[in-house]
């Protein structure tokens, strides 16, 4: 990821405790060191300062231990943290270390006449401030946003949507669902229950989705009211993104008291369509629909590209769109076209693979063909020459995978066929099954008693079976690891026969 927020050292030693703690039976100093590629002295002292770190971070209710038994590496804990838990807060403490986001984040909360100034208030001497704000000026150059303090009210300038977006993936990346100090802001902008009352499942919402909630409203508030830098954005851009307010609620009064009613209107307008695109689940079915239908009623280009998208992959891949997957796929896909034509920065540096989502699939031939044949729907769009080509790597690579979520959203599911044959407890067969069927959908499993037509073949002796099939030779059932190993076995037939989107 490249826009960390960490050093060198840190980032390695983060990864060096995500490797241990993800590790169900911790891993040893020789495994650290080949997944890693690290020498033996730099791993030893990268482990030292780790268990100090673990330490500091929690408080002393976490450790980092060398099993005496195994020699493994592990985490223990005082309390039933969650790994999410332990990720989040070890991560926030790496960055905390860098400093290069907090003096983002003081660029935020204050006002600075001058680096000096600024140095002055964060204890640092002017020379490591230079250096770390060279690094943030070149974060913040692909979403166009600057540095200067020629007497404005805040020192970041630019394209305000892309100084917004910048501030937002930078308060996530680091805080997410953890702490954050709110002492600069005023109570009222921490609170968001009225924000979050104008979207349908408020009731349900999660901490994380909560969080960005909280940090959109903040970083809006931050921006528009006390440093004065409102939205500016076309009315073609406006026009794209109205039918994303549903309602008639009042949203951010603070906003609309403090605002012109023409600067309302633009920043009402961008959060109602920005925070679907960040958040996701905020709306109920119904309100897509009623969405998605303004949008095909309209005579918006913008809409006309996102219909005629659909049709031509429904065309290549042979689909059949039911009512709830095409809702959903047309969402998503309007919602990405809009950012590709009004907004188009390259967002990459925040995903941990760099925006390459090939990674998450098993890229085998089949996922080459079909992310080629994507492609060439894309290339043949009227929006894709229009694409900013400083932007059109990560931008692709994102509306590829939508388009590939959308696909497998209004596939047909296949189905596999299993065949059990226990000798030795002739009823196990049966209850053999029994499992299978309380784990995975009814629809998705047929049971044969031909081992030659079968995708699986689950048996306790040696059979004859087709080349193709899946065999899982099962002779030892009181072995809880051959039971998991089974359902693995089924698990990685259905990736493959039912997941595709072939």
């Amino acid at each position: 990821m490249r826009n960390s927020f960490m050093g060198k050292k840190e980032r390695m030693k983060f990864d060096l405790f995500k490797s241990i703690v993800f590790s169900k039976n911790g891993l040893s100093f020789n495994e650290l060191m080949q997944k890693h590629t690290l020498t033996k002295s730099t791993l030893s002292r990268y482990i030292n300062d780790l268990a100090q770190e673990v330490e500091e971070t929690f408080d002393g209710q976490v450790h980092l231990v060398q099993n005496a038994q195994t020699g493994t590496y592990q985490i223990e804990t005082s309390e039933p943290y969650s790994i999410g838990y332990l990720v989040d807060y070890i991560h926030l403490f790496f960055v905390k270390k860098s400093g290069v986001f907090f003096i983002l984040d003081g660029m935020l909360k204050n006002h600075y006449s001058s680096i000096e100034a600024m140095a002055l208030d964060l204890h640092m001497s002017s020379s490591a401030l230079y250096k770390q704000i060279r690094e943030l000026k070149q974060m913040l150059v692909p979403f166009g946003g600057k540095i200067s303090f020629d007497k404005v009210a805040s020192p970041l300038t630019g394209n305000e949507v892309g100084i917004r977006l910048f501030a937002f993936y930078s308060y996530w990346s680091i805080f997410k669902s953890t702490e954050y100090d709110n002492q600069n802001y005023p109570a009222s902008w921490w609170e968001i229950k009225e924000f979050e009352e104008y979207f349908d499942h408020t009731a349900s919402l999660s901490e994380s989705q909560r969080a960005k909630l909280r940090f959109i409203q903040l970083i809006t508030l931050k921006r528009a009211v006390r440093q004065k830098n409102p939205i500016e954005i076309s009315e073609s851009f406006l026009s794209d993104i109205v039918y994303f307010d549903t309602k008639d609620s009042e949203l951010l009064p603070v906003l609309k008291q403090r605002l012109s009613m023409e600067d309302y209107h633009k920043e009402r307008a961008l959060l109602l369509y920005a925070t679907r695109g960040l958040i996701y689940n905020l709306d109920s079915m119904e309100t897509k629909k009623k969405i998605v239908e303004n949008y095909q009623q309209s005579s918006l280009e913008i809409a006309e590209y996102t219909t005629k998208l659909m049709a031509e992959i429904q065309k290549e891949f042979n689909l059949e769109y039911s009512e709830e997957g095409y809702v959903n796929f047309y969402f998503y896909l309007l919602i990405l076209l809009i950012y590709i034509k009004h907004i188009n920065i390259d967002i990459s540096g925040y995903y941990k693979n760099g925006l390459s989502f090939h990674s998450i699939i098993d890229y085998d031939e089949t996922s080459v063909e079909i992310f080629s044949k994507i492609e060439k729907v894309i290339e043949q769009q009227e929006f894709y020459s229009k694409i900013n080509k400083k932007s059109l790597k990560g931008v692709m690579s994102i509306l590829t995978l939508t388009i590939y979520s959308g696909i497998y959203l209004n596939k047909k599911a296949g189905s596999m066929s299993i065949c059990v044959i226990f000798n030795n407890n002739l009823i196990l067969a049966d209850g053999i099954k029994k499992i299978i069927l309380d784990i995975y959908n009814r629809e998705r499993i047929i049971f044969t008693n031909d081992v030659l037509t079968a995708d699986l073949v689950i048996s306790d002796s040696y059979e004859i079976v087709n080349p193709k099939t899946e065999y899982f030779y099962f002779d030892e059932q009181l072995n809880p690891e051959q039971w998991g190993k089974m359902i693995d076995a089924i698990n990685d037939i259905f990736y493959k026969t039912i997941f595709s989107v072939s």
